[in-house]
């Protein structure tokens, strides 16, 4: 039987939660859940359940990591260091920062680090961010255009919880009023951001070392001012509930393989070093990514104002591009120069995405100073995304043409 025959039938995801309410909640779709360590000098334990569903059979690795992003991505790391699962899943509950209501499901296509910065007679934000994998992203997008998730919640909800695909933002503090000064700092330099929470920024951090697809999925379990009467009333339950319905409907959707090894219930089995598809397949369309990535930096650079639907086109090819990259790594490699190569033109256009994701929430620019530096800002970032993302694309080209036909 084939390796792709093999994942179909059996696959591995690593689903970690901060919180113990949230693991009861994950913890009720897994079947014949029995404690596993990785090996018996391993301090590490990890509870380990099955999810069967349309033909695929799912192995799912349970850790629950306690809060802050620092503690999630010790945890996080170990784990996918551990396990090597062909995904990774973040679920829990979240407070909301605006247009939400609890109960509503967040899949943040961006994740701001919002404690990132210099710290000088003032503090200056520096914000890293991470993206969601694109193709689990796209799957949750698909999934969110309808109700038909909620049949997999364990009872019909007293109103439909809207799902939406916006940004996040992290940090290690606990927030209870709209009153606080940080919630302030949050809405004035992240003002996209429609919910807050404490260690997403950590867990991504973890996946992105580990080139683990990765997806974040939380819901709405309170509006911050009114914590403590949510929390009494039941709403943290309530929102866990919905955060892993929705998660276990993206794994019986019919996630396509995420070029990871095939998964076993003791340890990964890995291509062989001769499968060489994923390189193929991302080497005869460079040409092509290529000419669109010049063809963005002339319009870029030379454009008097984009739009935000020239921003969206853009993406989706840039979206495809980085898949077929992250694919291509996915495979063994025995030439070091050009896995470092790839994983190069990998960051590099990762850089590009949340730069592209910058420039579409500014333009067109607005009449105010700060809408139009923003906006310029915003322009200047993708124009030397894009130069870096051209220089990697050119030493990759170096690297493949040595290699023997």
């Amino acid at each position: 039987m084939s390796c792709q025959e093999k994942q179909q039938q059996r696959r591995r995801v690593l689903i970690v939660t901060p919180l113990s309410l949230e693991m009861r909640a994950v913890q009720r779709y897994a079947r014949s859940l029995q404690r596993w360590s990785p090996s018996t000098a391993s301090t590490n334990d990890y509870e380990v359940g099955e999810f069967k569903t349309s033909g695929t059979h799912w192995e799912i690795v349970f850790k629950e990591s306690g809060q802050r992003n620092t503690v999630c991505s010790v945890v996080t790391q170990q784990a996918l260091t551990d396990t090597q699962p062909e995904l990774a899943m973040l679920v829990g509950i979240a407070g909301g920062l605006r247009d939400v209501v609890p109960g509503d499901v967040v899949i943040p296509e961006l994740i701001y680090d919002y404690a990132s910065g210099k710290a000088g007679e003032q503090f200056q934000p520096r914000p890293r961010t991470f993206a969601l994998d694109p193709i689990l992203l796209e799957q949750a997008r698909r999934l969110a255009r309808d109700t038909t998730w909620q049949q997999w919640l364990p009872a019909p909800p007293e109103r439909n919880p809207s799902v939406m695909c916006k940004p996040l933002a992290a940090g290690d503090i606990l927030m209870h009023s709209r009153r606080a000064s940080v919630y302030r700092f949050i809405r004035t330099h992240y003002d996209d951001a429609v919910a807050v929470a404490m260690e997403d920024a950590g867990f991504m951090e973890a996946a992105h070392y580990n080139r683990t697809p990765a997806i974040v999925v939380r819901a709405i379990s309170d509006l911050l001012d009114d914590k403590p009467e949510r929390d009494a009333q039941g709403y943290q339950e309530q929102a866990a509930n919905h955060a892993s319905a929705f998660a276990f409907a993206l794994l019986a959707s019919g996630l396509p393989p995420l070029g990871k090894a095939c998964a076993n219930s003791s340890a990964p089995r890995p291509v062989p070093a001769s499968d060489r598809a994923g390189l193929a397949l991302l080497q005869e369309d460079l040409p092509h990514y290529e000419e669109k990535l010049k063809a963005a930096s002339s319009l870029f650079s030379t454009a008097k104002t984009i739009y935000p639907d020239q921003c969206r086109h853009y993406k989706e090819w840039l979206d495809r591009f980085a898949t077929a990259v992250r694919q291509a790594l996915g495979r063994p490699l025995d030439d070091y120069a050009l896995f470092l190569r790839l994983a190069n033109l990998e960051e590099a256009l990762q850089q590009l995405q949340q730069a592209a994701e910058r420039l579409r929430q500014c333009c067109p620019p607005g009449e105010s100073s700060q809408e139009q530096r923003a906006y310029q800002q915003a322009l200047q970032q993708i124009c030397q995304a894009l130069q870096k993302a051209l220089t990697c694309l050119e030493h990759l080209h170096e690297s493949l043409d040595r290699r023997p036909p």
